[in-house]
């Protein structure tokens, strides 16, 4: 199977996840719900399974990884072999981490942001919430942005309780990418270097801050 086109989905589907605003009263009530639930990720930490399928249903994409939170703004982001990278947020910079390239491309977080909404998540009180609609039905979030740029045209939340435990995003070809998280630690203490980037040895820099 080829190499996952690395983050750029599931980046963008998780932009949405801190994007709304107040349109209607039970708008206004499925928002502040999930903002309620976001706020309730201090850490967050679990390993998933990501696969991914088109308008058929066929399968394109599968990959395992891990996952680590912290708010605010620290990420850090595996996804394990054969499809290997790292994504780094440090609260001032992004690294993303290719061993099969054996490169290093760094980012200022906050020019970032736009291209790496998956930071988001670890921001419950973002600004950009006015950009996106907000529904709920049980212990699903479904989240639309408001205007179509061609990126995700929605997104779905599941909760367990408070604890999130799987997304799946619908882009505009139909591509669905589904993440179901196990072994979930939530609101658990985490070593003091878990975003301390470190530059691989014999890896190349691209400096892009």
């Amino acid at each position: 199977m080829n190499k996952l086109p690395q983050l750029k989905p599931l980046l963008l589907f998780i932009a949405v996840l801190l994007n709304s605003t107040f349109v209607l009263c039970a708008e206004t009530d499925a928002k502040q719900q999930l903002k309620v639930k976001l706020a309730l990720l201090a850490t967050y930490q679990a390993n998933f399974t990501q696969t991914v399928v088109d308008i058929e249903n066929t399968l394109l994409q599968e990959a395992e990884g891990r996952i680590i939170l912290r708010q605010p703004n620290n990420l850090y982001w595996e996804l394990f072999e054969p499809n290997e990278s790292v994504l780094l947020a440090d609260g001032t910079n992004i690294w993303n981490i290719d061993p099969f390239l054996e490169q290093v491309v760094v980012y200022g977080a906050n020019a970032a942001l736009e291209n790496n909404p998956l930071i988001l998540l670890t921001n419950p009180d973002s600004t950009q919430w006015q950009k996106f609609d907000v529904s709920r039905l049980d212990s699903q979030f479904i989240i639309k942005p408001r205007e179509l740029n061609g990126g995700i045209e929605s997104l779905r939340l599941v909760f367990n309780g408070d604890t999130l435990i799987e997304i799946e995003s619908q882009d505009g070809q139909q591509q669905k990418s589904l993440l179901l998280f196990s072994e979930i630690e939530q609101n658990h203490s985490l070593p003091a270097d878990t975003f301390r980037f470190v530059m691989p040895e014999g890896y190349e820099l691209d400096d892009q801050r």
